[in-house]
């Protein structure tokens, strides 16, 4: 039986993918958050860096809980031993 898996996918691309999530959604939460509650809720800008700083931490961590999640459940692929000849 070969050591394949249904869903081949490549690591390299998985972690592209994982770090550009972690440059740019981030970084809009922060923006998207910031306005938000300066608008909606009328509080003063340094609190709403605050908000906008911890949801940014939020979505950093879900992000890498996702990534390790992920890396963890992945098929591992396990080399079958050489054959011995005797």
């Amino acid at each position: 039986m070969a050591a394949t898996s249904a869903k081949s996918s490549n690591p390299m691309l998985s972690l592209l993918f994982y770090s550009i999530m972690m440059v740019t959604l981030p970084i809009f939460a922060f923006f998207v958050t910031q306005y938000g509650v300066e608008s909606w809720l009328h509080v003063t800008t340094s609190k709403s860096y605050i908000y906008a700083t911890a949801c940014s931490v939020i979505i950093i961590h879900i992000i890498l809980g996702i990534f390790v999640y992920k890396a963890y459940k992945d098929d591992k692929v396990v080399p079958h031993p050489a054959d011995k000849e005797d």
